[in-house]
C-alpha cells in the first residue's frame, strides 16, 4: 500500500533542490519531471516517490478542515506519495518531506 505525506511549508518550496541535495548526500535516486509532479526512481528504475506540484493555500482554516491540523496561512501544500512496492520508498518519502520542512519551515502531516 502506498503511504501519503503532506509537507506544509512557509516558503515556496523548491522540491528539485531538495532532491538534488539528497542525491548529493548519497541517495541513489533518479529524478524525472512530469507535468504536475516529480517522480523519483531507484537504481532499478522503479518508481519510489511521487511529489506533486506545490499548492498555495491562502484560506484560513482550510488545512485544519482537510487534515485536522492548525497551521498559519498562507502556506504551501506539497503532496508526497511513497510507492507501495520498493522497500525503501517510505523512508525516501519521509526524508524528502523532513528535509523540505527543515529548509523551508513548516510541518509534515502523515496519514
Amino acid at each position: 500500500m502506498s503511504h501519503d505525506l503532506v509537507a506544509l511549508v512557509r516558503q515556496q518550496p523548491d522540491a528539485a533542490a531538495v532532491l538534488d541535495g539528497m542525491v548529493a548526500m548519497g541517495e541513489r535516486l533518479e529524478i524525472r519531471a512530469h507535468i504536475g509532479a516529480i517522480h523519483v526512481h531507484d537504481e532499478a528504475g522503479r518508481l519510489v516517490v511521487s511529489i506533486e506540484t506545490p499548492m498555495f493555500v491562502r484560506v484560513p482554516g482550510e488545512v485544519e478542515r482537510l487534515l485536522g491540523v492548525q497551521v498559519h496561512v498562507p502556506t504551501w501544500w506539497v503532496n508526497v506519495r511513497a510507492a507501495a512496492d520498493p522497500p525503501d520508498a517510505e523512508r525516501v518519502a519521509r526524508k524528502f518531506a523532513d528535509d523540505l520542512v527543515r529548509w523551508q519551515g513548516g510541518t509534515v502531516w502523515s496519514a
